[in-house]
């Protein structure tokens, strides 16, 4: 009487492809700083004013990153020190 039982799917042999894509959050950032900017600028704000609230709001983004992604980013900054400390 032969087996008819359900196969198993493959398991991979090494690590899961984890690297960061670009992708829809990464496409309208690349997009709506520019935009703003020009938007902002064409209703008389000073450029200066403009660097100063696109750097701000950037840096609000990267730190949310920062939070969120917590220990992974810690390690990868903590290798990167060592590599660096180390001259490689």
């Amino acid at each position: 009487m032969p087996n008819h039982s359900t196969p198993t799917p493959p398991v991979p042999d090494g690590p899961l492809d984890t690297a960061p894509r670009f992708g829809v959050p990464q496409a309208v950032a690349t997009v709506s700083f520019p935009a703003l900017g020009a938007i902002l600028h064409l209703s008389g704000m000073p450029m200066q004013d403009i660097f100063v609230l696109l750097g701000g709001c950037g840096a609000l983004g990267a730190a949310a990153v920062a939070v969120a992604s917590g220990r992974r980013l810690a390690a990868g900054l903590a290798a990167a020190a060592l590599r660096a400390a180390a001259g490689k």
